[in-house]
């Protein structure tokens, strides 16, 4: 698969400890798993803020702040909102997760449903910390944090648009099969 094949590039590059965020799973592939390119992109975010918020400079005291509330958002789509995208591949091949998956997808599709206006009010927060954070960062004359922070905002509306309601989609076609 494609996939597989640009995730084996790019592992070529990062080293994967066991028991990351990035490793592998467990139990194989009958299993929910936020998909690989989330993880890293998330893992990539997370490492950028942790060095802008030990630099010194008012720039760091609001990347620290904005790391504070992306870590907190992240976890929580981490834990129920991404790990049904990873059933993509199996779904677009025309087969169907057990049993047991498939009743785990749908809840946690029904979770970020239930879950939408908070979610969303974080992003909007994220989005204020951003916001912030470009400002300082236009202040201390640093282009390559503004350019990092504004595609983290584009990061965060892209999950509004489009991942968010695509878990929704994918409980929504579990529960009708």
């Amino acid at each position: 698969m494609l996939k597989n094949a640009i995730w084996a590039a790019m592992a070529l590059f990062v080293v994967i400890a066991p028991g990351s965020a990035l490793a592998a799973p467990a139990d194989g592939p009958n299993h929910l798993m936020v998909p690989q390119s989330i993880r890293y992109e998330h893992a990539a975010i997370i490492d950028r803020l942790t060095k802008e918020a030990a630099k010194p400079g008012v720039a760091a005291a609001v990347a620290e702040r904005t790391l504070n509330v992306v870590k907190t958002h992240f976890a929580k789509e981490e834990e129920f909102v991404f790990p049904p995208l990873g059933l993509l591949d199996q779904i677009t091949a025309g087969e169907m997760p057990s049993d047991q998956v498939r009743k785990t997808a749908i809840d946690m599709a029904q979770r970020t449903k239930l879950a939408g206006e908070e979610l969303n009010r974080e992003h909007i927060q994220i989005t204020a910390a951003l916001d912030e954070l470009i400002q300082a960062a236009s202040r201390a004359n640093e282009p390559s944090l503004i350019a990092f922070a504004t595609d983290l905002a584009a990061h965060s509306l892209h999950e509004t648009e489009i991942l968010q309601p695509t878990t929704i989609m994918i409980g929504e076609y579990l529960k009708s099969k």
